[in-house]
Order: structure tokens, then sequence, then C-alpha cells
């Protein structure tokens, strides 16, 4: 991360959100790991939990989604954050108890209802407290340090639970990252941008208006879709990454965490990779680029056998997914005006989770009658099926080109 992007540190209001967002990350990386070892371990390694697990909390992930962009557009964001963080606690806490897979699948699940309804809120606050001209720096800093967390998180969560089987642990830093974060928003000076009263819509009002703003741009259209694609695929990935690394690697519990922090890595390179490509390019064109790659990434992990080359195509991966998710953020923030920007952000999730949802519900049909190469090797090949022919459409090429106007943002600096 560069010195110019630390700088946005010295905005009081900027360092207390990124720094309360990345304690609470940093606790549900290692808590998230370390869950889907567990309900692993609880099944009797039954595939098809993985599945489910994944299954449920992003579907609780996505409603929580919905809720948030709206919910963030019409209540003071600060408040909603504050909220989600006090009541995730107890919920967390509670996984020190649970025994059944079943129990702890669907408080995973409840975990991640608040942290749908947290993330557009905060997405959205950046562009409120970040001058309009460092909106980049700052969505590619958020972009960087998570991915960073994702080096640390996986890591010590399979590290720690491989030593001591158990989840108590883990749960503790969980709960003292929320502490954490509770404590830096509280501080946190903001004003909510101004509104029109006409403006305060009701929650379906706004719902339907976001979605009449996308059917408007078919920029952002092409880009959903890509998230729709690759929400599909990677639900069908992650939760036999584990098991693929034990059938076809050779490779256990702490290999697992290994592998994501690397893929984390490659993420921290990502951000960088980010930030310097849009001082060059349009923000369209990067997007486009890296998902075309991606699809080859896939098909060269399936087609691998070597632990260390595995290691390398995570790494490659990272930085690819996290060189293009902040510039879809960077492509939203600046083309997208404040009335939807809430619903658009929110949206971006939804079209990666409900694919994600449908393809881990999947799973828990199909991943015990098949082999895990088999389900794997066909995600490859659906994966460049729905990608590559698209370079050729009107809506990827509309993309590509990132021909949308620029919007005015306004921006609290004290």
């Amino acid at each position: 991360m560069s010195k110019s992007r630390f700088a946005l540190l010295n905005n009081p209001n900027y360092t207390r959100l990124y720094l309360a967002g990345a304690s609470s990350e940093l606790g549900s990386f290692i808590t998230e790991t370390a869950l889907m070892l567990l309900v692993f371990k609880l099944s009797d390694n039954d595939k098809s939990y993985l599945g489910l697990t994944r299954a449920v909390f992003l579907l609780f992930l996505t409603i929580g989604g919905i809720l948030g962009g709206p919910i963030g557009n019409l209540k003071n964001r600060k408040h909603i954050l504050i909220f989600c963080d006090v009541v995730r606690i107890p919920i967390v806490a509670s996984l020190m108890f649970l025994q059944s897979p079943d129990a702890i699948v669907w408080m995973n699940g409840l975990i991640a209802l608040f942290t749908g309804i947290f993330n557009p809120s905060r997405q959205a606050m950046i562009n409120e407290i970040v001058p309009q001209q460092q909106i980049k720096k700052a969505n590619a800093l958020f972009g960087s340090t998570f991915a960073t967390l994702h080096l640390v998180g996986p890591f010590v969560g399979a590290w720690i639970f491989a030593q001591t089987s158990r989840i108590h642990e883990i749960v503790a830093i969980d709960l003292f990252t929320y502490f954490i974060g509770i404590w830096f928003l509280s501080r946190l000076q903001y004003r909510p941008r101004p509104k029109m009263q006409e403006l305060q819509l009701k929650f379906f009002d706004e719902l339907a208006e976001g979605f009449h703003y996308l059917k408007k741009r078919i920029d952002l259209i092409s880009m959903f879709l890509n998230n729709i694609i690759g929400g599909f695929i990677i639900g069908a990935l992650i939760p036999l990454l584990l098991p693929f690394m034990q059938e076809n690697l050779n490779a256990g519990e702490k290999e697992y965490g290994v592998i994501l922090s690397i893929f984390g890595l490659g993420g921290i390179v990502g951000g960088w990779v980010s930030h310097r490509l849009s001082l060059h390019f349009k923000t369209g064109s990067v997007i486009v680029t890296s998902i075309v790659i991606e699809p080859f990434m896939m098909a060269w992990w399936i087609l691998n056998s070597n632990l260390y080359v595995a290691y390398l195509i995570f790494f490659i991966w990272g930085v690819l997914v996290f060189t293009r998710i902040p510039t879809q953020l960077n492509h939203i923030s600046e083309t997208v005006p404040d009335s939807v920007l809430s619903q658009m952000f929110a949206l971006l999730d939804l079209a990666f989770v409900v694919p994600n949802i449908s393809s881990g519900i999947l799973l828990t049909m199909i991943a015990n009658d098949y082999s895990t190469y088999d389900v794997l090797k066909v995600s490859a090949i659906m994966f460049a099926i729905l990608i590559w022919p698209r370079l050729f459409f009107k809506e990827m090429r509309s993309l590509y080109k990132s021909t949308a106007p620029r919007v005015e943002r306004y921006s609290e600096t004290k």
C-alpha cells in the first residue's frame, strides 16, 4: 500500500471507520475458517454440510444486504454499524457451547444477517466522509487491508483449530475485535448527508428505485452478470476446497489455512495493482480483463496435483480478484448518484451471493454422489463458457469502454 493511501488516515473519521472495519473483519476471517473445519469434523467429514454451511451463511448475508441498502439510505449509518456489532456479540459467544453441526450452521447464518446489514452502510459511509478525489484511494486501502486480513485470518484460524480441535480461543478473539470496532465507531464524528424530505422513501420504494436505475445502465448490468457467474462458480469451489486438498493434494487443515492465506497475500498485491491500473486505465477495462483471466486460473487449479503449484495458483488468483473488487467499487463510486448508492452496493453483493447460495444448496444434494474433482471440473468448464463468449456482446463491450459520466459527490470532511 502506498504512502498516499496511508495519508488518508490523517482523516480521523476515515481512520476510525477503517480501524473498526479492519478489527471486526480480522475476527470474522479467523472464525469463518475455523467454523468450516469444525462443521466438517462434527459431521464426520460430510461434504454436503460444507455446502449447507456456505449456503446458509450467504442466504442470511444476502437478506441482510437487501435490508442494509435501504436502511442505510434512510437511517443514521453510524448507529446501524454500532447496532450490528452489538447484536453479533452474544450470537458469536454462543458458538462456544454448541456441539451440533446443524446448530452451528444456523447460528453462523444469524451472524451473517447482521454482517449483511452492516456492509452497505460501511461502504456508503466512505463516500460521505472522504473527499471525492480520494475515494479511489479509500476503496483501495480498504480492499488491500481486507486482503491482508485474509492473509492472516485463515492461517490463524486453521492453525489454532488444528492445535486445539475446538472453537473457544477463536471465539474469544472474535469477540475482542467486535468490542474494538464498537469503540472506534462510537468515537466517529459523523454527520449524515443532507436529505430532502421527499427523498425519504419507504423501504420497498428504495429497492425498486435501485433496480430501476440498474436497468438503465448496461455497463452495470454486465458487471453484475460477472458477479452472478463468479458467485455460482466460487460457491462450488470454496466449500469443496478442503476435501479437494485432502483428496488430490494430500494436504490437511493447516495447509487449508495456508492456501487461503496465500490467496490473501495475492489480494494485497491486487489492491496495489488496482490502484496503479486506475491511474492509467478505465475501470471497466480492468474489471473485464480480470474476470476473463479467472477461468484460466480455475482450470489450472483443477488440473494441478502439486501443493506448491496450488499455492502459486491461489496467489495469482488472489491478485486478480482483489484487483477486480476495489475497481468495481470505484466504478460505482464514480458513476452512481447518491440517491441509489447504497442500493448499488447492496445489489452488487446480492449479485454475488445469491448464485453462491444456489451453488451451496446444489452441493448439499450432490456433493456425496459425485467426486470432488468431477464437480469442480464441471464448474471450471461452466465458468469459461459463461464468461469468454460475452466478450463479443454489447453489455461486456460497454463495461470495457467505461463511458458512463462521473457524478459529483457530497462528502463530510470534518
